[in-house]
C-alpha cells in the first residue's frame, strides 16, 4: 500500500508514453497502466461518435433560432399598431377637426416652485421614512436648503417668468387617434420588448423624414440646379490677394476657440462632479445641475452671444462667452457620463479605508476617467474652432465676420479664399489635437 500523495508524485515522474489511472477504495490505492495508443484510439473513437451524433441531430436549438421563437400574436399587435398611426398621420384616414376653444393660463413662477418642491419631496421623503437617520444627515440638510432656495427664487419672482397662456381652438382628430394607436407599442416597449423598441425607432425615423419640401426631388435639385452651378463657377478662381487680410482674423478665431474651451473645462469639472450619479452629494443636487446644464445646452452658442452683447458690447468678448457657456453645458454632460462609467471596485476599496468624497474622486474616479476627460476637452476645442466662425457673425471679428461681409456683397472669390483657409486651419487643428491626445492617453 502506498499513500495517495506519494502516488501523485510517482505519476509526475513517469516517462512519457505511459498513462496511469488510479482510484482509491478506502485506504487502498490501485494502479492501472494502459497502453497510450489504446487510449488515443479510444478517445478518437469517442470523438468521432460524438461528431457523428451531432451531425445527425443538427445544431442546437439556440443556434438554429438565434432570435428565439417569434411571438406571432405580439408581432401582429405591433404590426397593426405601427401601420394604423401612419395611416392617420398621413391623413389617408382623414377625420374632421374638433372645435374646442380651450384656453390654459397659469403663473409660471408659482408652478415652477410647486414642481421643485414636489420633486424634492418625492426624492427625499420615501428614503427618509425608511431610514429616519437620513433626516439628520448633511446630504439631506444640504438638499433641503437647495430646494427651498430654488423654490423661493421662483416664488418671490426674483426672475419673473410671467404668465403662461395657450389657446387650443381645434384638435386634429387624425393625429390624436394616431398617437393613441401607438399606445400598445409604447406599453410593450416599457415591458422590454425589443421588437416594440425597434418599431418605435422606425416610426420616429419615418416621422423625422416626413418633412414637406424635402424628398427625392431635393437630392435631384442638388445636382441639376442652375443656380448651384453658377455659384460654383463664381467661386473660382480664388482671389489670393485677399489672403493678407485673412491671417489676423484666422488667428483671432483660433484664440477664441482656446479661450472658450478653457472656460468650459474649468467650470464643467466641478459641475460634472455634482451631475454624476456616483459622485453627486444627493439626487436633488444631481437633478438641479442636470436641469441647469440642459437649459444652457438648449440655447445655441450664437444666441448666447447675441444675448451677451448688451452686457459686454460688440467684439470678441460676446463670442467667447457664448461659446464658453455652450462648452460648459456640453462638457458637463460628457464629463459626468465619463465619471459614471468608472469601475466601482476602487471606489468601494477607498470607502472601506475611510476616504472621504474628495479623496475618493481624486484617487478612484478621476484617474479612470482622465482619458475620456482629456479626449472630450480636445474634441470640444476642435468644435469651438469651427463654431467660432459662426459666432463671429455677431460682430466679434475673426473669419466669420469676413465671411458675413463678403457673402452680403456676393463676392464669392474672396469667400473661396476664406473657405480654403478655414479648411487648412481645421486640418492643422485636427493633427495638433491628435498629437496631444497621443501623448496624454
Amino acid at each position: 500500500m502506498i499513500s495517495l500523495n506519494s502516488l501523485r508524485r510517482r505519476t509526475e515522474r513517469l516517462a512519457l508514453g505511459q498513462n496511469i489511472r488510479f482510484a482509491r477504495k478506502g485506504s487502498i490505492v490501485s494502479i492501472e497502466e494502459k497502453d497510450p495508443l489504446q487510449l488515443i484510439a479510444g478517445k478518437r473513437t469517442e470523438q468521432e461518435a460524438t461528431f457523428i451524433s451531432t451531425v445527425h441531430q443538427g445544431p442546437e436549438r439556440e443556434l438554429a433560432r438565434p432570435f428565439g421563437i417569434p411571438d406571432w400574436k405580439k408581432l401582429g399587435i405591433l404590426l397593426l399598431s405601427s401601420i394604423t398611426p401612419i395611416l392617420f398621420f398621413t391623413h389617408n384616414i382623414n377625420l374632421d377637426k374638433l372645435i374646442l376653444n380651450w384656453k390654459i393660463s397659469f403663473d409660471v413662477n408659482l408652478v415652477t416652485s410647486l414642481i421643485i418642491i414636489v420633486l424634492g419631496v418625492v426624492a427625499i421623503v420615501p428614503k427618509a421614512l425608511k431610514n429616519p437617520m437620513l433626516w439628520l444627515s448633511q446630504k439631506t440638510i444640504t438638499s433641503l436648503v437647495v430646494l427651498l432656495l430654488l423654490a423661493a427664487f421662483f416664488l418671490f419672482k426674483v426672475l419673473n417668468l410671467g404668465t403662461f397662456s395657450y389657446s387650443l381652438d381645434k384638435l386634429d382628430l387624425s393625429s390624436g387617434i394616431g398617437l393613441l394607436c401607438l399606445g400598445p407599442v409604447v406599453f410593450l416597449a416599457f415591458r422590454k420588448s425589443v421588437a416594440a423598441v425597434a418599431v418605435l425607432v422606425a416610426f420616429f425615423l419615418w416621422w423625422g423624414f416626413s418633412i414637406r419640401g424635402f424628398g427625392t426631388e431635393t437630392v435631384v435639385d442638388l445636382f441639376t440646379s442652375e443656380n448651384g452651378a453658377r455659384l460654383l463657377r463664381n467661386l473660382t478662381p480664388p482671389r489670393w490677394e485677399y489672403f493678407t487680410r485673412v491671417i489676423d482674423p484666422m488667428l483671432l478665431t483660433v484664440q477664441t476657440a482656446i479661450t472658450s474651451t478653457v472656460i468650459g473645462v474649468i467650470i464643467a469639472l466641478p459641475l460634472s462632479i455634482l451631475a454624476a450619479r456616483n459622485t453627486t452629494p444627493h439626487p436633488v443636487i444631481y437633478n438641479v445641475v442636470r436641469f441647469l446644464i440642459n437649459t444652457i445646452r438648449a440655447v445655441p452658442a450664437l444666441i448666447w452671444a447675441l444675448l451677451l452683447i448688451p452686457f459686454v458690447g460688440l467684439g470678441p468678448g460676446a463670442g467667447i462667452l457664448g461659446l464658453g457657456l455652450h462648452s460648459v453645458s456640453v462638457l458637463t454632460k460628457l464629463f459626468a457620463e465619463s465619471f459614471e462609467s468608472v469601475k466601482p471596485q476602487p471606489l468601494e476599496a477607498l470607502n472601506a479605508v475611510g476616504a472621504n468624497g474628495l479623496k475618493t474622486f481624486r484617487w478612484g474616479v478621476f484617474p479612470q476617467a482622465f482619458p475620456l476627460v482629456a479626449s472630450y476637452s480636445i474634441f470640444n476645442w476642435e468644435s469651438n474652432g469651427r463654431d467660432s466662425t459662426v459666432v463671429a457673425f455677431v460682430g466679434g471679428g475673426g473669419v466669420g465676420f469676413l465671411l458675413q461681409q463678403n457673402l452680403s456683397v456676393l463676392d464669392y472669390t474672396n469667400v473661396a479664399v476664406l473657405l480654403i483657409v478655414l479648411i487648412i486651419t481645421v486640418a492643422i487643428m485636427d493633427r495638433f489635437s491628435d498629437f496631444i491626445r497621443s501623448r496624454i492617453i
